[in-house]
């Protein structure tokens, strides 16, 4: 067995040729609420680099441009961060035919988790498998924040009360 390729290496291996493991991944569509997933193919180890979230690198001010003029569902598509001071988004509501931007949000037991990598000067964001993951799981992360729609869609229905029948 060939010895293994550090996470980092193989993270700047894929950030560079602007690539997603496609022999190691798969896109499903799951259901009407969550739509696509990303779903491994094979195993990853702990640590391992499993994607990078790819997209238009944009600023504060065109991020909002950009949130004024989209509809409220390319929203989720926009992952900001600070870089070295300053506010930065990676905008992925293209369809560029990357993975990362089809990572479904867990919250409570997710399997990776996303780290900001400089990459020749520029921030990438790559998921990083934070427990081992077997073939045929969901690759998931969290995304931060209590305010996430679907998350407050999911507790409200939960809290509404059940209707009365009339018997």
């Amino acid at each position: 067995m060939p010895p293994r390729v550090s996470p980092f290496k193989d993270a700047f291996k894929y950030v560079c040729s602007k690539t997603d493991k496609t022999s190691k991944l798969e896109l499903k569509y799951i259901n009407a609420v969550k739509g696509h997933g990303v779903f491994a193919l094979a195993s990853f180890s702990k640590g391992d680099c499993v994607l990078e979230y790819r997209g238009d690198m944009i600023d504060g001010a065109e991020s909002h441009r950009r949130r004024s003029i989209y509809h409220p569902a390319c929203l989720a598509f926009m992952f900001f961060s600070k870089w070295r001071g300053k506010t930065r988004c990676i905008e992925a509501s293209r369809d560029d035919g990357s993975f990362g931007r089809l990572v479904n949000d867990e919250h409570s037991r997710p399997n990776c988790r996303m780290k900001k990598l400089d990459i020749n000067g520029k921030p990438h964001l790559c998921l990083f498998a934070l427990h081992d993951i077997q073939q045929g799981e969901e690759i998931t992360y969290d995304y931060g924040g209590d305010d996430c729609p679907w998350r407050m869609k999911l507790v409200s229905v939960l809290q509404k009360p059940a209707p009365l029948l009339g018997l």
